[in-house]
């Protein structure tokens, strides 16, 4: 870095000054009164007078101003929201939570074969979720990222209510929800893959900095033998370790924290250098072969990385990003939507969700995205948008969306689609008043979150899955709407986190795709979920 140094000022001398002063006296004539100008005469009186009447006008406005005010004027600060000090985690205050029972191990998957199951109310108008420049409830255009107004250099933006959470209460959450997101973090925090000599992993291993979803109970931060709690061990796919440090990365940057700033800035450092590391040189992140989902490792990578590219504008982090972005707007079906291979020719509407949501990290980050892209996807929601019910299916209007066959068919067709494509919509620039929308907001209403794990195959409700797409949706719609998802969300998901043990935080990995996730999935996924109040 370079060193300041100082400077004194030097004031200018005019060698001889004082002589051409002496000179000028010299010459200088006598001039008799009576050839002075006639205004000379009247030049002192006349300054006399101004300078009195100033005087007793400033005198005159103090007395004004002491018996109005009745009290010496307070001088009022404006302080920053990041200012607020944090709230202290201890795993033994209450925190609305419940210690709940490991469930019973579900079928083991060798490997998810995905195939297709074939088969209103208005809510007052809120200034967010209408467009990508309107992503929050404060649509301020800056360079900063400061969520207070008057306060030069600071941007609200999409993600200005991350610092200092000032919102947390105002859009439906609570201490509860609070100290369940921080549970969650520092889960996340204590089996994170980091360096260490014993284990044979360096700071340059590929996998420093990730999340394993097999054996994260290897970097257990606690003392003595850390359990692996997944209900399924062998369920979980370690080819989405990429994705699942994505969601990770993205539930640290939703609580305000960076590889710049923040409790766990080490933690968001490792992480990002982990995605990146996993970049290929066309710009790819977590590409495998033989494996058709790695897609979904490329799509939450490039989220993680836009968000703290979007907080942060680290240099560092522009060209990954930038590349990584590129090749999704070069994937894209033309006119369409995305699926497993590049510009393949097939669509899904999951893929789709995930790759319009990197997209929007990339447009809040700078980065410019094609008109036509975001219309391609709205083209492709429409198509598998059935107009009766406000159904979106996952590559059809008919179809109720995807399972691996044997291993989680029996859960409840949730309308998780339908949740991906609202929530997108409203990204992509469609107003909530828009037919579509609503629609799907009323079919969303019909299924609200319930953790409901009983052996009846009609009542197996639990989709985490769903709940984050949905959540965002409804948050976005706005209203009583969301008053009502907000109260049944939070019951679901701050009873049945974990509190105690090496699993305290931690949400277990059951539901329709907790299996393939594991528990590093559930736990980011969720705190991501109950990020709501501050996150957009």
């Amino acid at each position: 870095m370079a060193e300041y140094e100082d400077y004194q000022e030097e004031d200018e001398y005019d060698e001889g000054y004082e002589e051409g002063l002496e000179e000028e006296e010299m010459l200088e004539e006598y001039v008799p009164p009576e050839e002075k100008p006639w205004w000379m005469h009247w030049a002192l009186p006349f300054l006399a007078s101004v300078v009195v009447h100033i005087f007793f006008l400033v005198a005159a406005l103090l007395i004004v101003f002491e018996v109005w005010g009745g009290e010496k004027s307070k001088i009022i600060e404006v302080t920053k929201p990041n200012e607020i000090t944090p709230q202290e985690y201890d795993e033994n205050r209450p925190r609305d939570v419940m210690k709940t029972p490991l469930v019973d191990a579900e079928k083991e998957v060798e490997r998810p074969i995905i195939e297709l199951d074939q088969e209103k109310p208005e809510t007052k108008d809120i200034p967010k979720g209408t467009s990508f420049d309107n992503l929050s409830n404060k649509n301020l255009d800056s360079t900063g990222y400061i969520d207070a107004y008057g306060i030069g250099g600071g941007r609200a933006g999409a993600y200005g209510a991350r610092w200092g959470h000032g919102s947390l209460v105002r859009e439906g959450g609570s201490p509860g929800t609070e100290s369940a997101v921080i549970a969650a973090l520092r889960w996340l925090w204590r089996h994170q893959n980091r360096p260490d000599p014993q284990k044979g992993m360096s700071k340059s291993d590929p996998e420093c900095g990730g999340w394993d979803v097999v054996r994260f109970e290897r970097w257990c931060r606690r003392p003595g033998a850390c359990p692996n709690n997944n209900p399924n061990k062998s369920g979980a796919v370690p080819g989405f370790n990429v994705a699942v440090t994505g969601f990770a990365t993205l539930a640290f940057l939703g609580h305000g924290n960076t590889h710049l700033a923040g409790d766990f800035r080490r933690t968001v450092k490792m992480a990002l250098e982990y995605l990146i590391r996993h970049q290929d040189g066309e710009g790819w992140i977590g590409r495998q072969s033989g494996v058709d989902e790695w897609i979904y490792n490329h799509a939450i990578a490039t989220m993680a990385i836009c968000e703290a590219y979007a907080m942060t504008q680290d240099p560092w982090l522009e060209e990954p990003c930038r590349k990584a972005v590129q090749c999704i707007i070069n994937a894209q079906n033309q006119g369409l939507g995305w699926r497993y291979k590049p510009s393949g020719g097939d669509n899904d509407t999951s893929v789709t969700g995930w790759m319009v949501l990197a997209l929007k990290g990339a447009k809040n980050a700078g980065i410019p995205v094609p008109e036509s892209t975001w219309q391609g996807a709205l083209n492709w929601f429409d198509r598998c948008f059935n107009p009766l019910d406000g159904h979106t299916g996952y590559q059809s209007k008919f179809d109720r969306g995807s399972v691996i066959p044997g291993v989680n068919d029996m859960y409840d067709r949730l309308p998780t689609m339908t949740s991906v494509a609202v929530i997108c919509r409203i990204f992509c620039g469609q107003s909530r008043k828009d037919r579509r929308v609503k629609k799907g907001v009323d079919l969303l209403m019909k299924h609200l979150p319930q953790w409901n794990p009983g052996r009846d195959p009609k009542a197996l409700k639990i989709d985490m899955y769903y709940w984050y797409y949905a959540t965002y949706a409804m948050f976005q719609f706005g209203g009583p709407l969301w008053d009502r998802w907000n109260k049944a969300l939070k019951k679901v998901l701050c009873e049945r986190q974990r509190r105690g043990g090496c699993a305290d935080g931690s949400w277990d990995p059951v539901g329709k795709w907790g299996m393939v996730g594991g528990r590093v999935y559930s736990t980011a996924l969720n705190a991501l979920t109950l990020e709501i109040y501050y996150r957009y």
